[in-house]
């Protein structure tokens, strides 16, 4: 069995990452924050499916591509770039019904970075949310109102922190 291939984006501005807020569709399988991105669809490149996801997962049309590095996931490997995008504000992606259910998008804080690394910013690929949720305000979160990093595929790479806080609001639909 050949392992699967994966393209996330990285996508900063004014010192915030974007990050797709998403839920299972399997009976108790929990929600995440993850970077844009997806699987490659044969013959595509992981820079073109990186385009595709972005727009697919956020309506933002990116601009530059810069490969940053490889991340292991589950089950393969996940081609990680840093992206621009042209102006606007990203919206939660359409529900194809097949995936995980898209919740919302929203910008959160980037993982700090010594100054002198000069480097990619590429917090954990899934940030996954506890599965003791609050609801009563129709946003799952924590008790306290954030969630930390549970799994991280390679501890974050490209010299963050290995962690990311997951604040309580998000755009949802």
């Amino acid at each position: 069995m050949s392992e699967r291939r994966r393209a996330a984006a990285v996508i900063v501005r004014e010192g915030r990452v974007l990050m797709v807020h998403e839920r299972s569709r399997r009976s108790g399988g929990g929600e995440w924050w993850t970077l844009p991105g997806g699987g490659l669809r044969p013959g595509e490149t992981a820079e073109e499916a990186v385009r595709r996801e972005v727009f697919e997962e956020t309506g933002l049309v990116v601009g530059d591509a810069r490969y940053v590095l490889e991340m292991p996931y589950p089950s393969g490997m996940t081609s990680v770039f840093a992206v621009t995008v042209a102006d606007g504000e990203p919206r939660a992606g359409h529900d194809d019904g097949i995936g995980p259910e898209p919740l919302g998008v929203d910008w959160l804080p980037v993982p700090e970075l010594p100054i002198e690394t000069h480097g990619v910013p590429v917090p954990p690929l899934m940030v996954v949310l506890p599965t003791i949720a609050d609801h009563t305000d129709g946003v799952t979160s924590a008790g306290d109102g954030s969630a930390t990093a549970t799994e991280s595929a390679a501890g974050a790479g490209a010299g963050t922190n290995g962690a990311a806080s997951v604040r309580k609001r998000s755009t949802t639909k």
